[in-house]
């Protein structure tokens, strides 16, 4: 085998006195477009469709890529191959039996004639190499692999415009793989967060359930009871809200589906019309008006719509642009008993008035068919993670505060 100092003597010697064809540009760019839309729709077939543009662009035979499984690996891996070796993808070859050994030691683009001579094991694949054209495929400037051109033939010898195309070709193909390296990655985090979500999400239940029962006997002489019963009950709807947050992948709750889980459990969900678009809620958000919601629904069980048999409830939400997208909800009880507002200000009616993101910007109007409350935030901030916290106080819109 000769060695390396050779080899990049040979190279460039060869390809210096080859007639240099003219730039081509266009069909540069076209081959880097439809790779950038390939990556955009099918990540997965990056590296394949890489191949076939190869051969394309260097009018070469067969085109593939060779991989090493880390830095101190001794075997090129083949992910990608087309042409006439397609039939290889998968294979693979001893790095000090390969050419694409000598190109990451040198870290430059190679040309090798008489490869079986160099390198014996290459004349296990057939058809032979007449002549083969290597680039590095570099991540974070280090070479990990190549990206390679073959002529089986005498049809053609690869020149300086066939170089400065490949090496063009593995640019992308480097990034191509440290992008879909890069969503692997984040893929495995989430599923890990999810896991760990789940387990605090049981924990948090735990917490919650403990909390009850302490409740409940530590409480047990306090009257009126009703003021427990409320106290336990905001604590499921807080447990019930945890559930829904930790289903999702994100973190984040359909405000529909939210609302469809607080009504559902404690009425008839056709006494309650929801109407909507989706609409994802952070966190803190999903917290907060999981409570909101739970309060609207027990005072209107209590003394408002759905404590009368006719009556019934609106809950409807719509996104608006009045220079800020916006989320603007609307709750409205029709067809319950003459509705006075409270002399008192409770728990209930102060957590509603300090509405989703706890900054007091709730309309709540007491009007006598009925009660309506309008919510009104930035969709930016309903999915922040950690929006303004609400400070919980007071009491709900009945009669007595409770």
């Amino acid at each position: 085998m000769a060695d390396l100092a050779e080899i990049v003597a040979a190279t460039d010697r060869h390809l210096a006195g080859r007639r240099v064809r003219r730039p081509e540009y266009e069909a540069e760019s076209k081959a880097l477009g439809y790779l950038a839309q390939v990556m955009a729709q099918n990540p997965a077939r990056v590296l394949p469709s890489l191949c076939e543009q190869v051969l394309t662009v260097c009018g070469a035979e067969s085109a593939g890529i060779s991989l090493l499984a880390n830095e101190h690996s001794d075997e090129f891996v083949w992910p990608a191959i087309a042409g006439k070796w397609a039939e290889f993808e998968g294979g693979g070859m001893p790095r000090s039996a390969s050419p694409c050994g000598m190109v990451i030691r040198a870290n430059r683009s190679l040309l090798f004639h008489d490869v079986e001579k160099q390198f014996p094991a290459a004349a296990g694949a057939l058809p032979l190499i007449g002549e083969v054209l290597l680039a590095p495929f570099r991540v974070d400037n280090q070479p990990i692999g190549t990206v390679w051109a073959i002529m089986h033939s005498d049809a053609k010898r690869f020149d300086r415009e066939d170089q400065r195309l490949l090496e063009s070709l593995a640019h992308f193909a480097a990034c191509a793989y440290k992008m879909a390296d890069a969503v692997e990655a984040a893929n495995k985090t989430r599923e890990e967060l999810k896991f760990v979500n789940l387990e605090l999400a049981h924990r948090l239940k735990n917490i919650l359930a403990v909390i009850s029962a302490i409740s409940s006997t530590s409480l047990r002489t306090v009257t009126p009871r009703a003021d427990v019963i409320a106290f336990q009950a905001r604590l499921q709807a807080l447990a019930q809200a945890q559930d829904i947050l930790v289903t999702r992948a994100q973190g984040e709750a359909d405000i529909g589906t939210l609302a469809e889980a607080v009504v559902s459990k404690l009425c008839d969900h056709d006494r309650v019309e929801l109407s909507g678009p989706p609409l994802a809620l952070g966190p803190t958000a999903t917290l907060t008006f999981s409570l909101i919601l739970h309060e609207l629904v027990t005072n209107a069980l209590k003394y408002g719509a759905l404590s009368s048999p006719a009556g019934k409830v609106y809950f409807s939400w719509a996104i608006i642009d009045d220079g800020e997208r916006r989320i603007v909800a609307r709750w409205s009880e029709r067809g319950g008993p003459v509705v006075v507002q409270p002399s008192k200000r409770g728990f209930g009616t102060r957590l509603i008035s300090m509405g989703i993101l706890g900054r007091g910007d709730a309309k709540v109007h007491f009007k006598a068919e009925g009660l309506e409350v309008e919510f009104s935030a930035p969709l930016r901030a309903l999915a922040e993670a950690s929006a303004t916290r609400t400070r919980i106080y007071g009491g709900a819109h009945s009669p007595d505060g409770a």
